[in-house]
C-alpha cells in the first residue's frame, strides 16, 4: 500500500470545499479521519513547507486509533494552482482565510484544536495570535519558530558547527548555485535530505549529512516524508516575501488556548527561536525531547512519546 493511501479499518472522508480569493476560485481537498459528530473535539493540522503535502502528517490518524479524537488534514493552497500568480498574492492572510474557510466548511469552527508542525506552527501560532476566538480550545505548536530572524540565526548557527568539508561545500554552492561540481547522481533515488533536487552532488551529499543532524535521524527517512518533499518542489512562488520579515512574538500574549510546546535542542529550529512561545503565551507547556533522539520530526523518530504527549494534552488539559 502506497503511504498516501488510506489507512485500511480507518472511518475517513474526502472532500474539496471552494476557497474564494477576490476573483479567483481554489479548491481545498481534505480529509478528515474519524467522525466529525462523535462529540469529541476534532484536531485541525497544518503541514510544514510551505508547499508540502499533508502525507508525513498522516501519522496523526493514530490519535484517532487511540483515542477516537477526530483529525482532519488538508493540502494547503500552493503555487501549482496559481503559477501566473503575482508575489504580492502570497500572505499570510491568504492562508488563515483559507483554514478558516475549511473550518467553517466542516462546521468546527466553535469548538477544534490545531496542531501545526514547522512551517504549520508558523500559521497556527499567526492564526492563533492574530485571530484569537474561543472556538480554538487547544494549541499545539512543534518543530516551529518564533520569528524568521531567530530562525535564520539558528540555521546559521547549526552550519557553522557542521564539520569540514561539509560546511564549506554548503556555504559555497548556496553562495555560487550555478557553479556546479557534477550532476546529481540519479541511482541513489531517496537522498536523506530536503534539497534533494539540487544539480551538485556534493552539496546534496552535505546537506544529507547537516538533515541528518537537524531534520531527521532516521536512515531510511520515512516514505511519507519523501512524498511530501517531492510534493513541494517548485510549489513556493519563487519571489514570495511574505514570511521574510515574519515576527510573530508582539503578538503571542494574545493566544487565548492552551498551548503545548514541542521541541528539540539539536532540530535546525534551535532553542532561542523556540523560547519566546513560552515566555509569552499566557498558559503554554513546553515539552523539549532528548537531542540525541529526536530532531524535527518526532512523530517518526519517537513516535510512542510524540503520540503519548499529544494524547494527554488533548484529552487532560483544561481549556
Amino acid at each position: 500500500m502506497d503511504a498516501s493511501s488510506p489507512s485500511p479499518g480507518i472511518p475517513q472522508h474526502e472532500g474539496t470545499v471552494d476557497f474564494i480569493v477576490g476573483d479567483k476560485m481554489f479548491q481545498t481537498w481534505y480529509i478528515v479521519v474519524g467522525d466529525l459528530r462523535n462529540n469529541i473535539r476534532p484536531l485541525m493540522t497544518l503541514h510544514g513547507g510551505p508547499g508540502m503535502s499533508y502525507v508525513y502528517m498522516k501519522s496523526h490518524e493514530r490519535l484517532y486509533t487511540d483515542a477516537e479524537i477526530p483529525v482532519v488534514f488538508y493540502n494547503q493552497i500552493a503555487y501549482r494552482q496559481y503559477p501566473e500568480s503575482p508575489q504580492e498574492f502570497w500572505t499570510m492572510d491568504l492562508y488563515k482565510d483559507e483554514l478558516d474557510n475549511l473550518l467553517t466548511h466542516l462546521g468546527i469552527r466553535d469548538n477544534f484544536d490545531l496542531l501545526g508542525h514547522s512551517w504549520g506552527g508558523v500559521l497556527a501560532s499567526d492564526y492563533a495570535s492574530t485571530r484569537p476566538h474561543p472556538g480554538l480550545k487547544h494549541l499545539i505548536l512543534t518543530g516551529t519558530f518564533a520569528s524568521t530572524q531567530l530562525y535564520q540565526e539558528g540555521a546559521a548557527h547549526w552550519l557553522e558547527k557542521l564539520s569540514s568539508p561539509y560546511r564549506e561545500i554548503i556555504k559555497e554552492y548556496r553562495a555560487n548555485p550555478s557553479h556546479h561540481d557534477k550532476p546529481v547522481d540519479p541511482g541513489i533515488p531517496k537522498r536523506r535530505t530536503r534539497c534533494f533536487n539540487a544539480d551538485s552532488e556534493k552539496y546534496v551529499e552535505a546537506m544529507e549529512v547537516y538533515d541528518g543532524l537537524h531534520i531527521c535521524n532516521l536512515n531510511p527517512w520515512p516514505e511519507e516524508l519523501f512524498i511530501s518533499l517531492k510534493h513541494s518542489k517548485g510549489n513556493v512562488h519563487p519571489k514570495a516575501t511574505f514570511l521574510k520579515d515574519w515576527d510573530s512574538t508582539p503578538h503571542l500574549k494574545r493566544i487565548i488556548a492552551s498551548t503545548l510546546l514541542i521541541s528539540s535542542p539539536t532540530d535546525e529550529m534551535w532553542k532561542p527561536s523556540v523560547r519566546p512561545f513560552f515566555s509569552n503565551i499566557p498558559k503554554c507547556k513546553w515539552v523539549e525531547f532528548d537531542g540525541n533522539k529526536s530532531t524535527h520530526l518526532q512523530q517518526f523518530e519517537e513516535p510512542e512519546k510524540y503520540f503519548n504527549i499529544l494524547r494527554e494534552f488533548l484529552t487532560h488539559t483544561s481549556e
